[in-house]
């Protein structure tokens, strides 16, 4: 069963969780760097201010996290035109191409609004509270269509309320979505091993071994993949 929750915090991004290994306790923060943030939305003179919420989260602030986040929430909320709806996208390739796939008007709103409702998600997430989780990722995957982060947290707590299959659909959405877009890209192995993760839940073990091995051609070496394949051995041996 799983262990204490790993949690990736990303800078200029959500957090991106993940369950904790089978059969042991494991904490681990990896840091990587995004690239093709947007340039042209609106609320871009406020990600200095994202940056030092998500600071206060990586220093486990995160009372104090959560308050800014939600007054830096209204500051981006502030300049909305209520005439049109809000869409965000992390680069010019992701906001090109639903806008020209889109029939209606709408406003591109930074990066950073998403990371803000995502950070208070992680919040929630890490207090257990997954209802109020549930509803802010809902909100971020009709505001970020494209947000692989989102689909990972909710894989996550997917995972945390017994529901591996529901889980696994939200992990493979993720994985899509790292697959399909460059700037989402850092997310493959962690999706791949989310996915693997809930693969083991359903008992799939083949499947589960097969796919924390596509995530170590990603990311040689990872523990959190090593030690998950290292489970399946085990299990194996049991019977």
């Amino acid at each position: 069963m799983p262990g204490s929750r790993l949690s990736y915090i990303l800078p200029l991004l959500a957090c991106l969780c993940l369950p904790a290994a089978h059969g042991q306790k494991v904490g681990e923060t990896v840091t990587t760097t995004i690239r093709g943030q947007a340039e042209s939305a609106k609320g871009t003179h406020l990600r200095a201010q994202v940056n030092e919420v998500m600071a206060l989260v990586r220093a486990k602030r995160l009372p104090e996290a959560g308050r800014a986040a939600v007054d830096l929430q209204r500051k981006f909320e502030a300049s909305f035109d209520p005439k049109l709806r809000q869409y965000t996208f992390q680069s010019q390739e992701e906001y090109r191409e639903f806008k020209g796939t889109s029939s209606q008007a709408f406003e591109w709103i930074d990066w950073g609004y998403k990371e803000c409702l995502q950070m208070q998600a992680f919040i929630a997430s890490d207090g257990r509270d997954f209802p109020t989780a549930l509803s802010l990722l809902s909100t971020i995957e009709a505001l970020a269509p494209t947000s692989a982060s989102a689909a990972a947290e909710r894989g996550y707590i997917l995972n945390q309320l017994g529901k591996p299959d529901e889980a696994l659909a939200a992990y493979k959405r993720a994985l899509s979505l790292s697959t399909r877009y460059r700037s989402q890209q850092p997310f493959q192995a962690a999706a791949l091993r989310g996915i693997g993760f809930a693969l083991i839940e359903l008992r799939r073990l083949d499947e589960a071994d097969k796919t924390f091995q596509d995530s170590l051609e990603i990311e040689p070496g990872n523990k959190v993949a090593l030690s998950e394949l290292a489970y399946i051995r085990e299990m194996r041996a049991r019977k």
